[in-house]
Order: C-alpha cells, then structure tokens, then sequence
C-alpha cells in the first residue's frame, strides 16, 4: 500500500514536469535548426540565458554551455526532483570532470544549456506563453542584446502580461491597436537604452525591422 502510494506520487511528480521539459525542447528544436554554425548557435543560447538571468534564474556566472556540461555530465532527470527549478539548482551545483568535457560537443552542451534555461521560465511562469517568448527573442539576438534583456527582465518581473504582448507582436498574434503602440514604445525605449544617441525614429525603425 505505502509502495503503491509512493509510486503515485512520484508518477505525479513526473507527470507535472512532462509538459514543461516538453514545451523547452519544442523552443530549442525550434531554434537550434539543423544547420545552424556553433558560434550562431551560442548567439541565439546566450540570449535565453541572458533573459533567465534577468529574471534571477540562473546564477550569473555560469554560461549556457557549461549549464548544459553539467546537465549532461550529471545525468540528472528532471523528474527526480519536486520541481523543475530544484533540478536546474541540482545540476548548476554538479562539479564537471575536465577530461568528460573535452569529449562532449559544443552543440550538444549549448542545446541542453537552452533547454534548462528555457524549461526555468516556462515553470516560473506556468500560464503565460513563456515557450513562444522564448522563440520570438531567441530568433533577434541582434535585438535582444544583454542589456536589453535585462530591461525586459524588470519589465517582466513589474507585469507579466509584457510575456503576451511582446510575443504578440513579433509572431503577429497581437491585433490590438493601442497595445501594439504601447509594445513599439516600450522596446523603443529598451533599444534606446542599449544605444545612447540614437533618435526615436531609428530606435522605431529598429523595433519594427527585428519585426521582421
């Protein structure tokens, strides 16, 4: 009997995560495309782990490949743990064996380094489409530099609808008027504080290009 409830409840356990390890590897699927070089691949993992960072979590330090080093050098699975956030705590604690490293592709440490960080925002934020969030930046990273992100960061963390609304307007689902005026002067504004100088209009031109 107490057997049969554990294994419910770790059943549970499992089941509750499913989706979020789902809807993280559809955003890496979705932008590590077959092709795509290292150094491009790295682009597009910084961005989704620069946003992670913004939103305090992951550790500041750590880089999207190492992330995804210790992800694999673990071997960890997410439903060992209660949340999907106590795995990603458990692997950026695990200490990697140097020589393993030297044996594990770039590609593959940086996709599981974007799938960590990506499965982080999409728990945190369970009810908004943090998954097509994800993507729409993932796809500018030219736009969405560092300190962008970390405006989008604190955006975010004052009204989480911004999660809508700036992935409304990038993949076109976003259909009201005065909200699509309000999200071109918000990333205006964060392009503009990315780039001292430039002019409203450069900074419009910019938001409605990365449009695009």
């Amino acid at each position: 009997m107490i057997l049969g409830l554990l294994a419910g409840a770790a059943g549970a356990i499992a089941g509750a995560l499913a989706p979020v390890v789902a809807a993280a590897g559809k955003v890496v699927n979705s932008l590590a495309v077959v092709g795509l070089a290292v150094d491009g691949l790295k682009m597009v993992g910084g961005v989704l782990m620069n946003l992670a960072k913004a939103l305090g979590l992951v550790k500041p330090q750590i880089q999207v490949d190492q992330l995804g080093d210790k992800a694999l050098q673990s071997e960890y699975n997410p439903d060992q743990f209660d949340t999907y956030a106590e795995y990603v705590a458990a692997v950026e604690k695990f200490e990697v064996d140097e020589e393993k490293s030297k044996l594990i592709p770039e590609e593959d440490k940086i996709r599981k380094g974007m799938e960590l960080a990506t499965g982080m925002m999409i728990e945190k934020y369970e009810g908004f489409p943090m998954d097509k969030f994800c993507i729409e930046i993932g796809k500018r990273p030219d736009f969405f530099t560092e300190s962008a992100l970390s405006e989008v960061g604190k955006l975010i963390d004052t009204d989480k609808g911004y999660i809508s609304d700036i992935a409304g307007y990038f993949d076109g689902s976003l259909k009201d008027d005065d909200k699509l005026d309000e999200i071109v002067g918000t990333l205006s504004d964060i392009f503009k504080s990315g780039n001292p100088g430039i002019s409203e209009d450069d900074a419009v031109e910019a938001v409605f290009k990365a449009r695009t």
